[in-house]
């Protein structure tokens, strides 16, 4: 590391900080909520000073002050039974009382004279009608949701947010944002992802990099999506965070174990690929047809015996072994007519031979020599479980929560992986041995096994990733990737007293990508020349014809395409201290330290998969060690009609590499540099120390119990990601350099909201919006002595040429304006729902100059205006509603004095959404015109069931889930058939010509989405 702190020197400090500062991962108090009250005489109406209020099966409690007023702070979340009582009065609990994140629930509690009333009074909390402290749009979600909604994980949660959005490759944007800009938490560990570009690459990002956001919902106690804008305490973010709690285990032993299972099928829609009705089977698959290429062959030899045909592709025309033959029948023509027989039974055993090579290897099965096989025939398994309780007869001794899955997805076309495995396991465990102090453990394995760009829904990147041709019977050719983290967190909750606390955590996340090295058969590797005669056992065949190049790519690597080493560590220390100065006033101020050991190596189209000096010249390597620091202080003030979350946040960064002085001069150590002579500068720079200033204000104004206005303004800003900075690409000179001395990406963020109480059972919330993204990076041409050689970009004034490569700047923007509006039920007894709709318009565009040239070039530097437009990505209209059902034990209809569907609940959930937008230009159009089109409207049902049959205190669970129920069908956006589908209606599926090429080879790409899947679910829990 030399010139950086090396981890030594790191490690001390962390530890250090910890008794000087105390270490928490920032946000961490943020998994509770606070309960306040009022207690008073239920016949005079006076506060009852000195009443006790009880959390029942925790320590957790308060005193009454003069104002009748109490708060419990640091309430972890869940539903709770409250105990008030007082001398002289009967008692009160209030069951179901529920606690969410971040948020203040507000109780009113009225005591009777004993004389009045002996017995403990029960009362059932109501939900709050208005959230009257939601300063910015947010949704909660509660275990009850979680289970009864028909998603596979906690992703399918996120997608019932209109205001998130998942791009083609499964990544994740928050009202207009670009990718990468959402803080998903466990436990208040951000899950990071160090790595999310294709390795060697310079640009695109690998498929399903939110693969970490599917964590067992069994193991989850609540979860929250906050979209409009949010607290200080939050940073690294433009756009959302998403936090998850999970259980922390009852005082008493509890579990659950469910499988769920999907049948074998087709998951995409169009012919099978390998059905023998296609175009290859009807040709090649003739054993007719071969014989004509004989002929051909003949015919062609007769005319010149130099010619390429089938017997010299076959070795036939060789001198070493047939070539005697071939010279008397095609050169000297004297044959005879014996050795004219012996040719013909010659070729027609290699023609034989060759024919039962190709059937071979274009037939699926488990030992096809380029991975074909028939993914139909692979079903999908997941098997989930969560159990925990006391460790011992003292639950405050010791009590853990375990939770665990294990996913076998199977693509939905042929890859390398075949399925996706995807595991993840999280232990807690927590003690309050020690009064006033709680302390948690948390360790976490998750785990992805996937192709590196068939991680998504979407057709275009489930498997065979090229969009110019089909790689059906070349399956091996991409890599398969292995993602892993493990994460170990300690947490220390030290309750000074009733007003204050501090919360202590370290935390460390390792991550490991690899993409490892595969040999790959080839055909001039395995010579198969007379392989009939030789090796009747012949593995593959010479490039040829029967290959049909025009439609299919044949087999021509030795090695997969891409290779990664990717090793990263992270450790998080932080400090937060919260405050209920007096009934107003709850105070929060934190310090957040993040330390990166980052280490990557990763090649494109090389066979070198470990070497710094790649085929064409340096691979991508880069040793690394960021550093984040940021400091917030918040101050949540209550009153009556008000309440305020203000506060302010500061962060600054440093990539800690090293950055070339001379940009256009950048050294190149490669073997194929654009000129021998010119190896470019190698001196460098430090990289530079970013810090932003981020101030935030939240308002919410209550107005009785009915009505809620709240306003948000704020500033958010996010760290470039670690490729933008430290990345590069090569072919022949750079193609592609990272830039270390980025600044951050910033948004500013306003927003209006209104809750209203329509009736006692429905709520409604409008929200409009507006963000305003700046210095948002991009690429800028910058024109090199060492750039790609392939890439010209003139000359200097002294006639040296200078070649491009792409170079990451903050030279673009982009700004969203929308309206959201959300109806949804209050109470739960039996029918729940929300419904959520967004209207909005998301525009993007780039800034300043689009070429850089040095100050001797002898072109002229070009300037660009701000050219913006609607954004790729912009969807104007979205939809998304769910219904829940919920029969209790007894209810539902009789059969035979049997109630079938007791203990049941069927859900619902409904989604649209508007198409993305295209350029459809004629000649009629303004030259710039650009998305000025939209694909379809895309729409789907999907439904769930689930019962329990409850045998004391075991119970069996069954379920049905049903995924696009209807079979409603994508469109694909197909960038070659815009005016096709614009002018015309006609997809791949039903074209205007059955003989192109996209009809003939992958009209299954037709329709991006998956049709209809049915999910069998059986489990069994135990409480």
């Amino acid at each position: 590391m030399k010139k950086f702190f090396n981890k030594t020197i790191i490690t001390s400090s962390l530890v250090l900080s910890l008794f000087l500062f105390g270490q928490s991962i920032l946000f961490a108090q943020a998994q509770r909520g606070k309960i306040t009250g009022r207690v008073v005489d239920d016949a005079t109406n006076e506060p009852l000073t000195g009443a006790t209020v009880i959390l029942q099966g925790t320590h957790m409690g308060a005193g009454v002050d003069a104002e009748g007023k109490f708060f419990i702070l640091n309430v972890p979340v869940g539903s709770y039974t409250l105990n008030v009582s007082m001398v002289g009065y009967a008692s009160v609990n209030i069951k179901n009382v529920e606690v969410n994140i971040d948020r203040t629930t507000e109780l009113s509690f009225r005591l009777k004279d004993k004389s009045i009333q002996t017995s403990t009074v029960e009362i059932v909390a109501d939900r709050p009608k208005v959230i009257k402290d939601q300063t910015s749009s947010a949704s909660t979600l509660t275990e009850e949701t979680i289970k009864a909604a028909p998603v596979e994980g906690l992703r399918g949660m996120i997608d019932l947010s209109t205001s998130f959005q998942k791009n083609s490759q499964g990544d994740y944007q928050v009202r207009g944002s670009g990718t990468n800009e959402v803080s998903f938490q466990i436990n208040g560990v951000e899950q990071v992802n160090s790595d999310n570009a294709v390795p060697g690459w310079g640009s695109g990002t690998k498929a399903n990099n939110s693969w970490k956001y599917d964590v067992n919902p069994i193991g989850v106690a609540q979860m929250q999506m906050i979209t409009g804008g949010f607290n200080a305490e939050y940073g690294n973010a433009q756009a959302g965070v998403v936090k998850v709690v999970m259980k922390e285990g009852a005082p008493k032993f509890t579990g659950e174990f469910k499988v769920e299972y999907r049948p074998q099928g087709q998951y995409h829609w169009g012919n099978y690929l390998y059905d023998k009705s296609n175009i290859e089977w009807q040709t090649w698959g003739n054993k007719d047809t071969w014989m004509q290429e004989k002929d051909k062959a003949t015919q062609a030899a007769m005319k010149d015996p130099n010619s390429t045909t089938l017997f010299s592709i076959f070795g036939l025309s060789n001198k070493e072994r047939y070539g005697s033959l071939y010279d008397k029948i095609f050169r000297t023509k004297n044959a005879t007519t014996s050795e004219k027989a012996q040719w013909d039974s010659v070729v027609n055993r290699e023609i034989n031979w060759a024919y039962d090579i190709w059937t071979k290897l274009h037939t699926p099965s488990e030992d096809n020599p380029l991975g074909v096989y028939d993914y139909r025939t692979h079903s999908y398994q997941r098997y989930l479980f969560g159990f925990g309780g006391p460790i011992g007869k003292n639950p405050d001794l010791l009590k853990f929560f375990f939770s665990g899955e294990y996913k076998k997805n199977p693509t939905r076309l042929p890859t390398p992986e075949k399925d996706q495995i995807y595991q993840n396991y999280i232990m807690t465990m927590t003690s309050q041995i020690i009064k006033n102090h709680k302390f948690k453990f948390m360790a976490a394995f998750q785990k992805y096994v996937g192709g590196l760009f068939s991680g998504s829904d979407d057709i275009r990147w489930a498997g065979l990733p090229n969009t110019d041709f089909s790689y059906k019977y070349f399956v091996s050719r991409d890599p398969v990737r292995t993602e892993q983290t493990t994460t170990q967190s300690f947490n220390w909750v030290y309750t000074i007293n009733n007003n204050s606390f501090l919360e202590t955590t370290v935390s460390h996340q390792f991550e490991k990508y690899e993409l490892p090295y595969k040999y790959l058969l080839t055909w001039y590797d395995k010579n198969d020349y007379l392989e009939g005669s030789n090796d009747p056992t012949g593995t593959l065949l010479v490039n040829g014809p029967w290959w049909q190049q025009e439609y299919f790519t044949k087999y021509e690597n030795i090695a997969t395409d891409f290779f990664q080493d990717n090793r990263s560590n992270n450790w998080t220390l932080s400090s937060d201290y919260s405050n209920q100065i007096n009934n107003v006033h709850f105070l929060k101020a934190g310090l957040k330290l993040n330390y990166w050991d980052l280490r990557n190596s990763g090649v494109t189209y090389s066979f070198l998969a470990y070497a710094y000096v790649g085929n064409h010249g340096v691979a991508e390597h880069y040793e690394a060690y960021p550093i984040n620091a940021s400091f917030y202080l918040q101050d949540k003030m209550e009153f009556d009609g008000l309440i305020a979350n203000v506060g302010i946040r500061t962060e600054a960064y440093n990539f800690q590499s090293n950055a070339p002085v001379d940009i256009y001069n950048v050294f190149y150590q490669g073997t194929k540099a654009p000129s021998p002579t010119r190896i470019g500068d190698p001196d460098t720079k430090p990289s530079e120390t970013k810090v932003v200033v981020m101030p935030r204000i939240g308002l919410s104004f209550p107005i009785g119990e009915n009505t809620a206005f709240r306003l948000q303004y704020g500033h958010f800003a996010s760290m470039p990601v670690f490729s933008q900075a430290l990345g590069t690409s090569n072919y022949l000179g750079w193609s592609t350099r990272g830039n270390p001395d980025l600044d951050p990406k910033k948004t500013i963020n306003y927003e209006f909201g209104l809750q209203q109480l329509i009736d006692k059972e429905n709520r409604l919330d409008v929200a409009v919006y507006y963000n305003d993204r700046v210095t948002q990076i991009g690429t800028i041409d910058v024109a090199s002595y060492t750039g790609n050689s392939t890439r010209p970009a003139g000359y200097t004034e002294d006639n040296i040429p200078l070649y491009y490569y792409n170079y990451y700047a903050n030279n673009t923007f982009g700004s969203t304006v929308g309206f959201e509006v959300t109806l949804e039920s209050v109470s739960y007894e039996n029918l729940s729902y929300r419904l959520s709709y967004t209207l909005s318009q998301t525009m993007d565009g780039a800034y300043g100059l689009s070429d850089l040239y040095p100050e001797n070039a002898a072109n002229l530097q070009k300037r660009t205006t701000s050219n913006e437009h609607i954004s790729s990505w912009d969807r104007t209209h979205s939809f998304k509603g769910m219904l829940q059902y919920n029969l209790k034990d007894d209810e539902g209809i009789s059969l035979f004095g049997i109630k079938p569907f007791s203990n049941s609940i069927f859900s619902l959930i409904y989604t649209v959404q508007s198409g993305t937008p295209y350029t459809y230009q004629t000649e009629f159009d303004l030259k710039d015109v650009y998305n000025n089109r939209r694909w379809p409207l895309e729409s789907s049902f999907d439904f769930n069931f689930t019962k329990s049959i409850n045998y004391g205190d075991i119970r069996l669970i069954l379920g049905l889930r049903v995924m696009n129920l209807f079979d409603n069908q994508w469109l694909t956006p197909q960038d070659n058939s815009n005016y096709s589908w614009a002018n015309y209606g006609i997809t791949l599926d039903e074209p205007y010509n059955q003989n192109t090429t996209s009809y003939l080879i992958y009209p299954y790409r037709a329709y991006r989405n998956i049709p209809r899947q049915i999910f069998f679910t059986v489990g069994v829990g135990f409480n």
